[in-house]
């Protein structure tokens, strides 16, 4: 099928061809032509049916008129010698009623009375100017109409005995005065019927017949009939049809150029005008966006209608669009200075954690590697490590309550504090311990973190840890089996004063590695909302014991994703691992 043309992929041709003004033109000049065929089809049958109504009363009333005229002793004995004659000719040798030889028979009928009635019919036929005026006998078992006296003499003359047969319902129409379908006419007067109908055949076409009964037989009913012309009907109908079309094509053609005047004052100009205003409204745009634009507030539509409507609704949309467009801009302009300033942000807190692996490449006795991937541009986990001494390695992992630039700031200030306590006692206790009383003197907002410290003896492998609430460490034992160290819990830093915190140890043999990671990792979760959990942690670590650091995070990475899938990620995630290897 083909595809329609938009108006932007038409010739300057087809969009006049196309144009509401053409088309209202168009179906303006359909509808009144179709109006004035239903019109002229009803007015003419009308107009129609009057006349021939009017000729059928007519000749009614002059066939009525003619039987007075008539002597009906001389009518009714010739009609009677005539039939009698017709009675004795076998049905055989009747032919079709035109043949010589049997016209002959009647020749001896025509004596000085059958002249006499003839001119009395020829005198009547002349003076109401009629097509002809004749004596008949209807036969309507057979449907035959028999000529007894005809005024016509010229060509056209039936021969007494002449017969015709016609439709059934012509014959009822004469005879009775029955209607069925046939147009037709009655009149009664002493006794005497009159009716009139319209008859064809071939010979004579279409006429209007009147018929007065003179009398009845048996077999017959013989009346005088009067013929009417209808070729003037014809005549006066074509001079209405062509006088109707033209005063229809004239008023057609009128009303169209009004109708479309009219549509065009009220619909297709203030429509164009709309249009205009909103291409050049669009150019004003492109060329210049913090124009102040009014295109259609400018436009002078006055139609008090849906049209005027649409203008003052089209004005104030152009105005809420300017003014929406300059919001639009303003906050475009603030996000970017925002999203530049959070990129600025991000990568100085990637740079206040070590990033740079293998962190001590001179050291043998131990390897590590650590991640953080943040929920936002900027995150609140973070970790540590550092060199004490020659033999001891100071680790640290913490998450900050909340997301985003508060949990970065937050963090920021916990790392240096928790940074610089570390160094001075080189106890987690105590580390965690003075860490609380001053995150709660500077701490309005309420906000708190998690943390985990240990101190790695590096000459035994032996870890004096602390924990603040935070996730259990996970040792991966030389064999490869990861073991989930739940140890003791204190609070969170920065929820309570007064809290105090206890330090355990913990035993690491050549080869095992110790796994640390945030909440991030055990609440990632599924698309059908399941969260990771330790579990699945314990099962991406096992078997672990010829891998690296990195590779413990990658695989857990991934497991991480595959589990997850294309759900956005809720929670910052960090990891850190360290493996002893002993000296």
């Amino acid at each position: 099928m083909k595809k329609k043309k938009s108006v932007r992929e038409m010739t300057p041709g087809e969009r006049k061809r196309h144009s509401l003004t053409t088309r209202s033109f168009l179906g303006i000049q359909a509808l009144f032509f179709a109006l004035g065929v239903v019109i002229l089809a009803a007015g003419f049958l009308l107009y129609l049916d009057g006349t021939l109504h009017s000729y059928c009363v007519h000749s009614a009333k002059f066939a009525q008129a003619e039987t007075l005229l008539l002597d009906p002793e001389q009518t009714r004995a010739k009609a009677e010698e005539i039939l009698a004659i017709y009675d004795s000719i076998p049905e055989e040798e009747r032919g079709d009623g035109t043949g010589k030889e049997y016209q002959s028979r009647f020749d001896g009928i025509m004596d000085d009375d059958f002249y006499e009635i003839q001119m009395d019919l020829l005198e009547e036929k002349e003076r109401i100017d009629l097509k002809n005026a004749f004596i008949v006998a209807l036969d309507v078992s057979k449907d035959r109409m028999i000529y007894l006296v005809d005024s016509d003499q010229k060509k056209t003359f039936c021969h007494p005995g002449t017969w015709d047969t016609y439709d059934d319902r012509v014959m009822d129409a004469l005879v009775n005065g029955d209607s069925s379908s046939i147009l037709f006419s009655r009149f009664d007067s002493e006794n005497k019927t009159a009716h009139a109908t319209l008859t064809y055949n071939e010979k004579y076409g279409l006429r209007c017949t009147g018929g007065a009964t003179l009398f009845k037989t048996d077999r017959y009913v013989v009346m005088v009939c009067l013929d009417e012309t209808l070729s003037l009907v014809y005549r006066l109908s074509w001079i209405f049809l062509v006088q109707y079309n033209i005063l229809l094509f004239a008023v057609t053609l009128l009303a169209g150029i009004v109708a479309v005047r009219l549509i065009r004052r009220t619909m297709v100009n203030p429509i164009n005008q709309m249009a205009n205003a909103a291409r050049s409204y669009a150019e004003d745009r492109e060329k210049d966006e913090s124009v102040v634009s009014d295109h259609f507030a400018r436009l002078q539509i006055r139609t008090g209608d849906e049209i005027e409507e649409l203008n003052l609704t089209m004005a104030d949309m152009e105005e809420s669009l300017v003014r929406y467009v300059e919001n639009l801009t303003r906050v475009t302009s603030e996000k970017e200075r925002i999203s530049t300033e959070l990129g600025l942000a991000a990568k100085i807190q990637t740079d206040m954690l070590p990033s740079t692996f293998p962190a001590f490449p001179e050291r043998t006795e131990f390897d590590l590697h650590a991640v953080m991937n943040p929920a936002k541009e900027v995150g609140g986990d973070f970790y540590d490590y550092f060199l004490m001494d020659e033999d001891h390695l100071a680790l640290m992992i913490a998450d900050v309550a909340g997301k985003g630039v508060p949990a970065a700031l937050f963090m920021m200030m916990s790392k240096f504090m928790l940074d610089n306590r570390i160094m001075e006692s080189g106890s987690p206790e105590q580390v965690l311990r003075e860490g609380n009383e001053v995150i709660l003197r500077h701490n309005s907002e309420g906000m708190f973190v998690t943390v985990w410290i240990g101190v790695l003896e590096i000459s035994t492998g032996k870890i004096i840890a602390a924990n603040a609430g935070h996730e259990y460490p996970i040792i991966i034992h030389p064999d490869g089996q990861a073991e989930l160290i739940k140890d003791k819990h204190g609070f969170v830093l920065g929820g309570m004063e007064g809290m105090e915190y206890k330090e355990y140890e913990l035993q690491l043999e050549p080869g095992s590695k110790l796994l640390l990671y945030t909440d991030g990792l055990t609440e990632a979760t599924s698309a059908e909302g399941e969260l990771f959990g330790t579990d699945r942690i314990l099962a991406s670590a096992d078997e672990s014991s010829d891998i690296s650091p990195k590779e413990v995070l990658e695989n857990i990475t991934e497991a991480v994703d595959d589990f997850v899938g294309d759900n956005e990620q809720f929670d910052d995630l960090t990891m850190l691992c360290v493996e002893y290897k002993g000296c």
